[in-house]
This record gives structure tokens, sequence and C-alpha cells, in this order.
């Protein structure tokens, strides 16, 4: 079965990629009616996470937010799917680089970068248009899907523009490697951690917050500055991929300082385009007072 599954889908969506994104939004307005109106996807938990984010905005805002969320994540779907087939000269087109001299800045020929990034706008285009800046070589954490196909077709599919794919289970025995080239190592710093995860617990949005704690141990165990790489969207199909140093001593710092200070950045974003941030996600699923 999951041979089959894997053969209806090259057949239905790769062809499907290859048509022009004017022609894919159109798709993504059905897919609108569909998860939104019709469906109602996680309409109940992303409410939910929107009035607990933002108590004192009007039910009638909460719900602003909420359409152009659906509409953002339709979009985010279809631009996924077209990632299978894009050019490099088209996603360099549509996910300017405007921050990449900033970026080079940045890097030190001495040194690795930790990258941090959130479910924001189309993280998987700025993961893809970040690995074509040749100054340094990215790794991209990954969690195995449990289809071998699909598997090993995601992962050929995310480093063909040169990112380095490794398993999140393995980045420790990767990183305890002696590297003897620099990457640049990219962490997605808003997932809802385990229970059994190394944990830092803080308030965002509103919320008191279980936070992973990778981003930070990585970076003191190979003293490389932490950047916050976030696209932000101009118009549909099109992004402006900004980076934002949040430490470049890091060993020199308290303690949880860090993870601190990437949570503070990523909740100023979202507060300035909500819409943009992952609300379908069970975020908040871990509770402090039940461990």
């Amino acid at each position: 079965m999951q041979l089959i599954g894997y053969i209806l889908f090259l057949i239905f969506a790769i062809p499907f990629s290859y048509l022009p994104l004017k022609v894919l939004y159109l798709f993504s307005d059905f897919l609108y009616l569909v998860l939104y109106k019709i469906v109602g996807y996680r309409k109940k938990v992303v409410r939910q996470n929107l009035v607990n984010s933002f108590p004192k905005k009007t039910i009638a805002e909460i719900i602003s937010i909420e359409k152009k969320y659906y509409h953002n994540l339709c979009d985010w779907i279809i631009e996924t799917i077209k990632l299978f087939s894009i050019s490099e000269a088209e996603l360099k087109q549509r996910m300017k680089f405007t921050d990449e001299e900033k970026w080079n800045s940045y890097y030190v020929e001495n040194k690795h970068i930790i990258m941090a990034a959130g479910h924001y706008n189309n993280f998987e285009w700025g993961a893809q248009r970040i690995s074509l800046n040749e100054k340094i070589k990215v790794v991209g954490l990954f969690t195995p899907l449990s289809n071998p196909y699909f598997n090993t077709f995601i992962l050929k599919n995310r480093s063909r523009f040169g990112a380095l794919m490794v398993a999140s289970k393995e980045i420790k025995n990767f990183i305890s490697q002696s590297l003897t080239e620099k990457y640049a190592f990219g962490f997605v710093a808003d997932q809802s951690p385990r229970k059994e995860g190394k944990l830092y617990w803080t308030e965002f949005l509103n919320q008191q917050t279980a936070v992973f704690t990778g981003v930070e141990r990585y970076s003191i165990q190979l003293n490389a500055p932490v950047i916050f790489v976030y696209p932000v969207k101009i118009k549909r199909g099109y992004y402006e991929l900004k980076v934002e140093m949040i430490c470049d001593e890091p060993t020199l710092v308290h303690p949880f300082a860090i993870t601190e200070s990437q949570t503070r950045f990523l909740e100023s974003i979202i507060r300035k385009q909500p819409e943009a941030w992952m609300w379908s996600h069970k975020r908040w699923k871990l509770k402090k007072e039940n461990l």
C-alpha cells in the first residue's frame, strides 16, 4: 500500500507542480473553501490558539486573522508542491534574499552557524533559498517519514539546491564528529517539544510555553553564532528572506539567554504578521502542570 500511495502521488502531484503558480493559486482558492468553509480543518485549534494568544482582540479581529491564516496555509501547501519542480532562477526571483550581504557578514570562516527558524510564511522556500548561498553549506534537520518511498523523495527534494539533510536523532552524532567543513545548521525553533526533552519554560504569546533548547546547546558546543532566518511575504508568491543576529558569542551569555532571545524575536514577527504563523499546530499541548 505504501508503494501504491507513492506511485499515485508521483502521477498526480509532480505533473501538477509544473503548472504556473498563477494557475496553482486558483487551486489554492478552492482549497481554502474546502479546508475553512466546508471541512473546518482544525478550526477549533486555530480559534483557541488565536484567542489565547491575543486576549485583547475582539472576536471580529480574531476571525479576520483566522481567515487570512487559512488563505496563507493553502498558499503554503500549493507553493510546497511547486517546490518539487521550481527552477533555481524562479526560486531566486520569488524568494529574494534581501539580507544576503548581512548574512555573508555574519559568516566567519572558522565558525559554524546555527540558524533558528519558525513555521512562519513559506519556511520551506526560505530553507531552499538560503541553500543557494555559496558561502557555507546548509544542514537541514528532518524527522524520517514512516513511508520509505516518500521519505526518500522528500529528502531528495529538500536537498536539490545543495542542503545536506540529517535526521534529528542523528544530529548529536553528526556534530560530535571532527567536522572538516563549516556548516550552517538549521533548527525549527517553535516545535512542541517532547515531555522527556530538555525544556525551557517561558511566556510566549501570552501562554506558558515549553521551548526546545537545542539551538542554545549546540551553539555553545560549537561556539557558533545564532541567526534567526525568516521570510516576509511581500505579495502572493513573493517573499523577502531576512536574517537577524540573536547571539554572536554564545559561550559568554547566561544560561537560557539564547533560548529566551530567539523566542522573543519569533514572537515579535508573529505579532507583526499573525496570519503568517502555523496556528493549526498544537503548539501548547504540553502543559507545565502535567509534568
